[in-house]
């Protein structure tokens, strides 16, 4: 069975294209119709009236002018409105018009039918060099503006045609280029949406797995049952899981203040091979805890425009993530260089040995939550927020970034143009 269609279902991209394409459709036959109607009746008074206008001219004229003047003026007059014109005296003598007259004697058997569609104009008219006035007889025919209207009406499938290629043309580019960047925006809304409430339900599962065990331990405790009668210990226990949580807690924060304030950056010029240098130098008890070698390579005098507080925290954050993960003995390669070919690009890597991430994982890393030590030890695996933070305030500075195994080793990249 033939499923019904339902324009609910199609994309905001293709909608727009046959709404838009209806509406021009639909507005092109509006216009046409509006001409059909209306044409010939505005175009029959505009005639008359233009007629009127003339004969007033004419008639104020020739009291000033003699007869050849008159003749002269009825004969542009003919041509400007294409008229029958007889022009007689008072006792009936034609004076200019002859072949007008003998058509309009016969006109009834030539036209027949179409004698009410003209208009007649009988009126007198005096000139300086005669006593008596001249009677001037006009007939204007109104036959073609009526062919032009049943002209238009033949023309109909002709000009729906070409309103069906103008309408679909006119609303492939409205939907693709003057709707784009809306589109866009909406698709990033829904994106962002969906991810807040990923994140909202993922928050949720992370609290309660502590939240459970303390009030665990608490309700043992406090009715002395088993283990938990060893308080002292318990209570120590009950203590780093809340510290544990406070931490969550604190990192959930960052990150939702990072996101909504994703666009307050306070950016100054800073040395950024100092702050790389000074960073290094904050983690050096882990480092010599894990007895890891490290190498620093870095151009001297580098520096960048961005905002130092949440720069700080995001490299802090890669090379604490780099040493946690480092086994003991191996290496944390550190380099900062700009590219030979473009010298506003600065690059920033971060090494680490003895250890590679499964492919499959790699464009998870950024994701809020995501821990490849799959006990979910935070002593070993963390919140989980770290990278996701670090991402957030990369991406707010319009640096790129990447993370790629090596043969033994990972490297997060980071690009930044000058």
């Amino acid at each position: 069975m033939r499923e019904k269609f339902n324009l609910n279902n199609v994309s905001i991209k293709n909608k727009l294209f046959i709404i838009t394409t209806g509406l021009l459709i639909a507005f092109s036959l509006f216009i046409y119709l509006v001409l059909y109607t209306l044409l010939p009746s505005y175009y029959h008074k505009y005639k008359i009236n233009n007629l009127n206008e003339s004969i007033s001219y004419l008639v104020k004229n020739c009291e000033k002018n003699d007869t050849d003047y008159l003749k002269e003026e009825l004969y542009f007059l003919s041509k400007k409105h294409n008229l029958s014109i007889i022009l007689k005296t008072s006792s009936g003598k034609i004076v200019y018009g002859k072949n007008e007259f003998i058509f309009n004697e016969y006109r009834r058997y030539i036209l027949k039918d179409i004698l009410s569609k003209e208009y007649k104009i009988n009126l007198a008219i005096y000139t300086n060099d005669s006593i008596n006035p001249y009677i001037l007889e006009i007939i204007m025919p109104l036959q073609p503006i009526d062919e032009a209207t049943d002209v238009i009406s033949k023309l109909m499938p002709i000009i729906l045609f070409i309103a069906i290629i103008i309408g679909g043309i006119g609303a492939y580019i409205y939907s693709n280029v003057v709707t784009k960047p809306l589109i866009k925006i909406i698709e990033r809304e829904r994106e962002l949406e969906n991810k807040r409430k990923d994140f909202v339900a993922t928050i949720s599962h992370e609290l309660k797995t502590p939240i459970t065990i303390i009030s665990g331990q608490v309700e043992g405790m406090i009715y002395n049952i088993g283990k938990f009668k060893d308080r002292d210990t318990y209570l120590k226990k009950s203590y780093e899981v809340i510290q544990e949580l406070k931490d969550l807690v604190d990192e959930m924060v960052e990150v939702s203040k990072s996101e909504i304030l994703i666009n307050e950056l306070r950016l100054s010029n800073v040395n950024f091979t100092q702050m790389i240098y000074k960073l290094v130098e904050r983690q050096s008890f882990l480092i010599e805890q894990k007895n890891i070698h490290k190498k620093l390579d870095l151009l001297d005098d580098v520096y960048i425009n961005c905002d130092v507080e949440k720069i700080e925290k995001a490299i802090n954050n890669i090379i604490n993530n780099a040493i946690k993960y480092t086994p003991n003995e191996e290496s944390i390669i550190i380099r900062l260089f700009t590219t030979k070919k473009i010298k506003e690009k600065v690059i920033l890597e971060i090494e680490n040995t003895g250890v590679i991430i499964d492919e499959k994982y790699l464009g998870d890393v950024f994701e809020p939550f995501f821990r490849l030590e799959k006990s979910r030890n935070r002593k070993t695996g963390g919140s989980g927020l770290g990278l996701y933070l670090t991402s957030q305030i990369l991406k707010s500075h319009n640096y790129t970034h990447k993370l790629k195994n090596k043969e033994n080793s990972v490297v997060f990249t980071i690009e930044i143009k000058k």
